[in-house]
């Protein structure tokens, strides 16, 4: 039986450039013990959003096409 290895916030697609967190559609990335990545169509709280470890991009003026960083 496969079990939750992490269950993460995170958007189901990057921001637009200058669009707002809180304004995305959110759910949770889950991770199963047997390798397995699933999307939950749930939303997080809006602090479990602002307190996430990944799913965030950094932007720099120097780099206008930042990336995300997983």
């Amino acid at each position: 039986m496969r079990t939750i290895i992490s269950r993460e916030p995170w958007w189901a697609k990057p921001p637009l450039p200058g669009q707002e967190e809180m304004q995305l559609d959110w759910g949770y990335l889950i991770l199963y013990s047997d390798g397995v990545f699933e999307f939950e169509h749930q939303r997080p709280s809006d602090e479990e959003i602002r307190q996430r470890k990944g799913c965030r991009v950094h932007h720099s003026e120097s780099e206008p096409n930042a990336k995300s960083s997983f």
